[in-house]
């Protein structure tokens, strides 16, 4: 486990799940279940596991898939964006004064917000492809030139190279530690793969993802307190609410608030703008949502006919299921096939 922690939601700990995630109880990747390995997929480059190549593709095994999906009506969307339905590790992070390695250091990093985030935001990337995203408020301390907020959103690397934006709100002021340098982190999410979202999950008048988080680093607090925030993500941008704790902050001799728990003074400053809507023609996505429901009704009624059938139509009847979720068009009529050519 070299990659272990989910910190951001795509290192070996989201992959296992379990124990190793955090907090635990993830459920693992359902590649994993199928013992596949991180090398399977992520191939070592000349140098080894050192020099390992991160990006990976759906089609080098699920090349049916593919196809069907680089047809269908979802084809500029990802497929993390649709597999994915939890976001653990980080939910707040937080830089002010504390110990590390046993000295005194103004940016000491409060992270251990451990918690669960879900579903996924879905927002475009550099290239228009729509992307499953973890998002989380960070706040440092202790900085002193003035900042001002980012015009929209922003990308590391604008070819896409990686594709984890932020946003910078700026810098804020509340008389101690100052200044607040607040940016909003977005991480391109790739772990653990599941069932897909549902439709109404993402087709809805604005993206809702809802955090909640236990605090469990051993400076700051005297004991562990418990909280959460909610995500809105539309056409008039994306917002951070309702950040609170939901259990009393007991602040532990030394410390203030404000050294590991600054959003408590920002809890309405996490904003940025944009358009994060997920705009669909009402009759058009009323027709794929019958039609969706359909093909799901079709494929329940197809497997309990092959209920006794040889290890052969089992297979055929896993890659026309595979097939038609992922491309609804046309799908009833490869089902109708299907049973046509079982007589």
């Amino acid at each position: 486990m070299c990659h272990a922690g989910s910190l951001h939601s795509r290192r070996g700990g989201t992959y296992v799940g379990g124990d190793y995630s955090l907090p635990t109880g993830m459920k693992a990747d359902t590649h994993y279940k199928k013992d596949i390995i991180c090398i399977d997929c992520h191939l070592t480059g000349a140098k080894g596991m050192g020099d390992i190549q991160r990006k990976a593709s759906c089609q080098d095994c699920h090349i049916e898939i593919e196809d069907a999906h680089s047809k269908s009506i979802h084809k500029n969307l990802e497929c993390a964006a649709c597999h994915i339905n939890e976001l653990r590790g980080y939910q707040v992070v937080v830089y002010g004064p504390g110990m590390v390695a046993g000295k005194p250091n103004p940016f000491k990093k409060y992270s251990l917000y451990h918690g669960i985030q879900s579903p996924p935001i879905i927002m475009k990337d550099q290239k228009g492809k729509w992307m499953a995203v973890k998002v989380f408020p960070h706040s440092l301390g202790n900085f002193k030139p003035d900042v001002k907020p980012s015009e929209g959103i922003m990308f590391r690397w604008k070819d896409g190279e990686t594709k984890d934006p932020y946003y910078i709100v700026g810098t804020e002021s509340i008389g101690s530690n100052d200044k607040h340098l607040l940016w909003i982190e977005i991480q391109h999410v790739s772990h653990p793969y599941g069932k897909g979202r549902t439709c109404e999950s993402c087709h809805r008048k604005e993206q809702v993802s809802i955090s909640k988080w236990e605090y469990e680093d051993d400076q700051g607090a005297k004991e562990p307190f418990k909280g959460g925030y909610r995500i809105e993500a539309g056409k008039d941008g994306l917002k951070i609410t309702d950040m609170k704790n939901y259990t009393p902050i007991l602040v532990a001799e030394g410390y203030k608030l404000e050294d590991f728990a600054s959003w408590l003074f920002f809890s309405d400053r996490w904003q940025m703008p944009g358009d994060f809507s997920i705009k669909t023609e009402n009759d058009k996505y009323l027709k794929y949502l019958n039609l969706s429901k359909n093909i799901d009704k079709e494929l329940k009624a197809l497997e309990r006919e092959i209920k006794n059938k040889d290890k052969k139509v089992q297979k055929q009847y896993k890659e026309l299921r595979a097939v038609t979720l992922h491309n609804e068009d046309g799908a009833i009529e490869l089902i109708q096939q299907f049973k046509k050519n079982l007589k």
